[in-house]
């Protein structure tokens, strides 16, 4: 029989190797009992992405909550003495702009100015003024030089003065926006958003929730009614008979629109022809044939073809306006018979 290696030991502990054997007991405390789990070492391994992608996590979380508390340009946050905005001046008293009293400042853009018991002068960038009144209160949504200027009147009452080309201002209000077409007027909002404006000089467009726009030139004046609604403008000339009608027409009387054209005499040509612009499909023919008993349609216009083509109809429009300022008398012209 053949015998083994003395070196079997080593690798099978076969045989006897008093070295090797005198060096695993130098070496037994240092020894692995446990089994090798190659499972978890890979899963070890791996936890380092998870570990850093919650960091992240986490600090993005931190990020944004810092960023949700820092201050930020809302109310009370922006400041009112110097920058880009209407330049302001109260009177009688301080005025809150971003809830802090001030004699004057600069009401900046997405800033609101609440005049409480006193009342103030705004400067409407460079093109105009308004006097703000006692419990009024305004927010300035966009200035830029050269463009569109709009503020918001929340409530309370502003006569604004411009002087720019048309559409340049605008005041929106809960009820309707005001787009000044170079002019002055004097417009008020209760706390309801219900409320009136009166044009003493050029010509404003009021423009509602349902798309309509109505032009009010000088020497008329109209209601705000709550819900994005705007009544038509009546002629400061009007007799009571006719407010009435179109008071009664607001209310949505039984046939408002026959109780207006009734009631309406030359002078109430303006609001005929606003009515005409915002009057259902099958009423407009009836306002137009009204219409054309007080102020005759231009180039010898008929009904149909202002019913047809938008730009007779305008320019139907602008001869009831010449009208309206006395420059015109909406005699009707010498035609062709049909």
């Amino acid at each position: 029989m053949t015998k083994r290696p003395v070196d079997d030991y080593l690798w099978d502990r076969s045989g006897e190797d008093k070295d090797v054997a005198r060096l695993e007991a130098l070496l037994s405390p240092l020894q692995h009992d446990a089994p090798l789990d190659e499972l978890r070492l890979h899963r070890a391994k791996s936890r380092w992405p998870m570990v850093a992608g919650a960091a992240m996590a986490v600090a993005a979380m931190m990020a944004v909550i810092a960023w949700w508390q820092w201050p930020r340009t809302t109310h009370g946050s922006i400041s009112c003495t110097a920058g880009v905005g209407f330049a302001f001046t109260a009177k009688g008293g301080d005025v809150a702009c971003n809830g802090t009293a001030l004699p004057g400042g600069v009401l900046p853009t997405g800033g609101t100015l609440d005049t409480g018991a006193n009342q103030a002068e705004l400067a409407i960038a460079d093109i105009g003024h308004a006097q703000l009144g006692a419990h009024t209160i305004v927010r300035l949504d966009h200035t830029a030089i050269g463009k569109r200027h709009q503020l918001f009147l929340q409530e309370g009452r502003m006569h604004a003065r411009v002087t720019a080309p048309p559409k340049i201002f605008a005041v929106a209000t809960p009820s309707a926006d005001v787009i000044d077409l170079g002019c002055e007027y004097t417009l008020e909002i209760d706390r309801n958003g219900a409320g009136s404006i009166h044009v003493l000089t050029g010509q404003v467009e009021l423009e509602t929730g349902n798309g309509a726009v109505m032009l009010a030139p000088a020497g008329t004046h109209g209601r705000l009614l709550p819900g994005r609604r705007a009544s038509w403008p009546v002629s400061d000339r009007a007799n009571p008979a006719f407010s009435a009608a179109v008071a009664q027409l607001e209310a949505g009387a039984p046939d408002g629109i026959g109780l207006v054209l009734a009631a309406a005499t030359k002078v109430d040509a303006i609001t005929i022809a606003n009515l005409a612009r915002s009057a259902p499909g099958a009423e407009k023919r009836r306002v137009l044939e009204r219409l054309a008993t007080l102020v005759a349609a231009p180039q010898c216009t008929t009904i149909d073809e202002a019913l047809a083509d938008k730009d007779l109809f305008d320019m139907w429009f602008e001869e009831v306006y010449l009208v309206h300022i006395g420059a015109s008398d909406g005699v009707a012209k010498s035609c062709p018979t049909p």
